[in-house]
């Protein structure tokens, strides 16, 4: 498989990636604030930095790439779905590629 079609098992689901994030981000402090993070900002950051897959119901059916720009959209439903503001469907069951996101996890780190 080349980078565009990712296995499904190096693939993780974006809900789960915000929570990761999430606690990256707000690990020095209070779990109250770690509450108060928004999923779908965390969404949008992610996406911002790293590549979205949409995956079928059918767990046959490859992940497909994510092509419309997310920055185009909104996330909602806490990341689990982005919809576009000039009506190009929504895409829902979003997913990263976890090398991808281990990267920019360390990039945060780093800074």
């Amino acid at each position: 498989m080349g980078p565009t079609e990712p296995s499904a098992h190096g693939l993780l689901a974006l809900p789960l990636a915000i929570l990761i994030l999430r606690e990256k981000i707000y690990r020095a402090q209070s779990s109250g604030s770690k509450e108060q993070a928004d999923a779908n900002a965390l969404a949008a950051l992610i996406a911002g930095a790293i590549r979205l897959w949409e995956c079928a119901e059918d767990p046959a059916v490859p992940p497909r790439l994510v092509r419309h720009d997310p920055h185009k959209g909104r996330f909602r439903d806490g990341g689990r779905e982005l919809h576009f503001f000039d009506g190009t469907p929504a895409k829902r069951r979003l997913a990263v590629q976890v090398d991808e996101l281990g990267a920019m996890l360390a990039k945060i780190n780093c800074t």
